[in-house]
């Protein structure tokens, strides 16, 4: 053939024919690939999204440090030392530099758990280069301590102070928080959807739904959406025909173009909904933005630049890059829940790794918190022995009768010993209880189920006081002395009778865990309810916490201690 006519048949047109371009039969439920152009403009909105929510943060943390700052510089005055000019401007371009580097800023869709730490982390940075700048030029006498340690107090305090008050401030508004749209069906989209409603003060929000028309409409889902008027039975039976004649209107909500002549259909907003309800009341249709299909008008229109996806049996949505292009995307996986926050991820060839780092049984960290607890009971002694003495006091003169109550506890190793309490009781307190089951039997129940009740006639006056304000577990802090017990540990549990069957049990893989830590005053389960909660958020709580156990999740447990003894969270 020779070179003319390869050309001609190279370029000669293609016949048009009558055959129907080719849909696939899922097109509805895959969300399209976003153009260079679109991602390059959700980058940008990325960008000023992220400067405004973290401007807020950014003047909050600059005035903290500088009344961290302040307050050292005014310690170190009235000790008879002098005013540096730089002092209080390097402190405060220090942490906001810092703080920066731990990508505090804008921290959207952190945990205050995590933040914390963050926090504890630019707080070394700081006082280290402070420490540095200090020591610069000066003998070992001439180091301005009171000034330093006055900053090593105050800057962590305020930081971590100030961070939830202003957080629980700007979440009433959508400018501070950043829109997420979801991508899910039925209950897990909606329990996604009102968990991001839950966490507005993490500076975020939920945008509305995108969802698999074929799944809503075929009843493979919990909710269930009436197609919109006008559509027929072939529609009907073919949902991504009529999902592929949508479109969104200037406010991201779905409008249905149906063929010339037809009358125009409800949006979806306005389409009736009745699902399932699944956390309470079902979500308002308007929750419920477009089609899958549709997701980068719902970009668009929302200016969003978040997907978070809630069905992870939906194979063509786990592929990130079915969503690349878009800024920040959250995909559920199917592991487990026990696996550690400080997992990285690594790609080996075809697959992806996730590799756990577990600090549990490491004999340095190990000492490291032993330490720690040694440092603290000790160096507190001056407060809390004359604390126990008058509690001590209190107790003779109301209730005669011993001070203390023991208790036999399951230790490390499992191993027996004796958990100290201030007798919050009457003398004689079982053979009370016995009396008064007896008197009441519809509390008996009650009593089997959780070992407690909400009104016990054994508490005296003074022991009521006590256990709302946890101080009749101070005697706990010889405990920590001997060695028996830890300030922050899973709460000591009991293997007698029937009390703790059930976490060890039905738990035991908790349990196995529990041994080989010491158990401890109070906890993770303890900042997060206590009482108020159920038995099997314990326990969650003690998994959670030897999973993922570090010294800095202790100091933070430590520091959310103070806020719920004050406050009296969750004591009975």
């Amino acid at each position: 053939m020779s070179t003319s006519s390869l050309e001609s048949t190279a370029y000669a047109p293609i016949a048009r024919t009558s055959v129907a371009p080719y849909v696939p039969a899922d097109a509805a439920s895959m969300p399209p690939r976003l153009s260079h152009a679109m991602a390059l403009r959700l980058g940008r909105w990325q960008a000023g999204r992220d400067l405004v929510s973290s401007l807020p943060l950014m003047a909050v943390d600059a005035a903290m440090a500088w009344l961290a700052a302040e307050a050292a510089e005014t310690i170190h005055i009235a000790s008879g030392g002098g005013a540096h000019p730089l002092f209080i401007v390097g402190v405060v371009v220090m942490t906001l530099f810092f703080q920066q580097l731990h990508g505090l800023y804008p921290a959207c869709g952190m945990t205050y758990n995590v933040e914390f730490r963050r926090i504890l982390r630019t707080t070394v940075c700081v006082l280290s280069a402070v420490a540095f700048a200090m020591w610069t030029g000066r003998n070992v006498p001439e180091f301005p301590w009171l000034c330093f340690l006055t900053l090593a107090v105050t800057l962590p305090y305020f930081l971590a102070a100030a961070r939830p008050v202003i957080r629980h401030w700007l979440k009433r508004y959508d400018w501070w928080t950043q829109p997420v749209v979801i991508v899910g069906n039925g209950g897990q989209g909606e329990r996604l959807y009102r968990r991001l409603d839950g966490c507005r003060h993490e500076g975020i929000r939920p945008a509305g739904i995108v969802y698999d028309p074929a799944r809503h409409w075929s009843g493979e889902s919990d909710v269930r959406f009436d197609p919109p008027a006008g559509t027929t039975d072939v529609d009907r039976d073919h949902p991504q025909v009529w999902s592929m004649r949508a479109r969104i209107d200037d406010d991201g909500h779905v409008d249905w173009d149906h063929a010339a002549g037809e009358s125009e259909s409800p949006s979806v907003t306005e389409t009736p909904c009745s699902p399932a309800p699944t956390d309470g009341r079902p979500l308002p249709a308007s929750a419920y933005l477009a089609p899958v299909s549709q997701l980068d008008r719902v970009l668009t229109a929302r200016r969003a630049c978040r997907i978070a996806v809630a069905s992870p049996d939906v194979a063509a949505w786990q592929n990130v890059d079915a969503f690349r292009g878009v800024p920040h995307v959250m995909l559920p996986t199917s592991l487990l829940f026990d696996c550690t926050e400080r997992g990285r991820l690594f790609r080996r060839e075809d697959s992806i790794e996730l590799h756990c780092d577990s600090a549990l049984t490491k004999p340095h960290v190990l000492a490291a918190k032993r330490a720690m607890d040694l440092v603290i009971v000790i160096a507190a002694m001056p407060f809390w022995l004359p604390v126990m003495a008058g509690i001590a006091l209190a107790i003779k003169i109301w209730d005669p009768g011993p001070v203390f109550y023991t208790q036999v506890r399951v230790g490390r190793q499992r191993r027996p010993f004796r958990a100290m309490k201030f007798r919050s009781m009457v003398v004689n307190a079982d053979r009370k209880l016995k009396e008064y089951l007896h008197d009441h039997p519809e509390l008996k129940a009650e009593w089997e189920a959780t070992h407690k009740l909400k009104k016990d006639p054994r508490i005296t006056k003074i022991g009521r006081f006590l256990r709302k304000t946890s101080l009749d577990e101070l005697p706990q802090l010889f405990n920590v002395l001997k060695g028996d017990m830890s300030l922050v540990g899973p709460r000591p549990i009991i293997d007698c009778g029937d009390y703790d069957l059930e976490y060890i049990r039905e738990h035991a893989d908790v349990f196995e865990l529990y041994q080989m830590v010491r158990p401890g005053i109070t906890g993770l389960w303890q900042v997060s309810g206590r009482n108020s909660t159920t038995y099997k958020h314990r326990v969650y709580c003690d998994r959670y916490y030897l999973h993922n156990w570090s010294l800095s999740l202790d100091v933070f447990i430590l520091w959310r201690t103070i806020k719920t003894a004050l406050l009296r969270e969750g004591a009975c």
